[in-house]
């Protein structure tokens, strides 16, 4: 008898079992959009197409749209204008074919894990913020990030200890991802929006009383 044939090559490393990475989530192809506009576009000259094609067939009299555009082609004058048209049309084309081998744009971080877990950057703010009220208990809190950094903003205590104290949380926080964001914090002064205190009302003089007696 034939010995069963393995699956697993002589000598590889025997693959983990459990869950595994998936790809990278990322955003659409930048040339998605030209590609419907140029499809929708065809079609409106293949329905174009299409009329001038069933007139012929019926033997009709009728108006083309296609023949004046034909014939102003192919007899026009060759002027600067044509051919910067001819310049821009063939530049475009050029771009088009340049985009459709651009790769997707990145839009996730992943985290460390056994499993497939990826993070955009608006969580990462969002995570910020939280982590920031945590440490700080303030309230005026303003966060933005993007997969390489997150910049934090807030008020100012005076106590001088929030730059730190906030970096460090964030860093912690953090640590997991695959490519920690550069943390920057940013202090502004607190404005104090408390009213002045406003003035006492002097007291009015009160009027003498009237101090007759009576005579009966």
């Amino acid at each position: 008898m034939t010995a069963p044939v393995s699956t697993q090559e002589q000598g590889a490393a025997p693959r983990p079992l459990g869950p595994h990475p998936g790809s990278e989530p990322r955003a659409n192809p930048s040339v998605r959009w030209k590609t419907i506009l140029i499809g929708a576009l065809l079609l409106a000259l293949s329905a174009v197409l299409a009329r001038e094609v069933w007139y012929l067939r019926q033997g009709e009299a009728y108006t083309s749209w296609v023949e004046p555009v034909l014939t102003s082609l192919g007899t026009g004058a060759v002027t600067a204008t044509a051919v910067t048209i001819g310049i821009v049309i063939s530049l475009v084309g050029l771009w088009l074919i340049i985009a459709s081998f651009m790769p997707r744009p990145h839009t996730h971080v992943r985290i460390e894990s056994p499993a497939s877990i990826w993070i955009r950057p608006v969580d990462i703010a969002r995570k910020s913020t939280a982590a920031t009220r945590a440490e700080t208990g303030g309230e005026n809190i303003r966060s933005k990030a993007n997969r390489k950094s997150v910049t934090v903003q807030l008020d100012d205590d005076g106590t001088g200890m929030q730059q730190e104290q906030v970096t460090t949380a964030l860093n912690r926080e953090f640590r997991r991802l695959a490519a920690p964001p550069a943390v920057s914090v940013k202090l502004t002064p607190q404005v104090n929006n408390a009213a002045a205190p406003q003035a006492q009302p002097q007291p009015q003089p009160v009027a003498a009383a009237d101090t007759q007696e009576v005579q009966r």
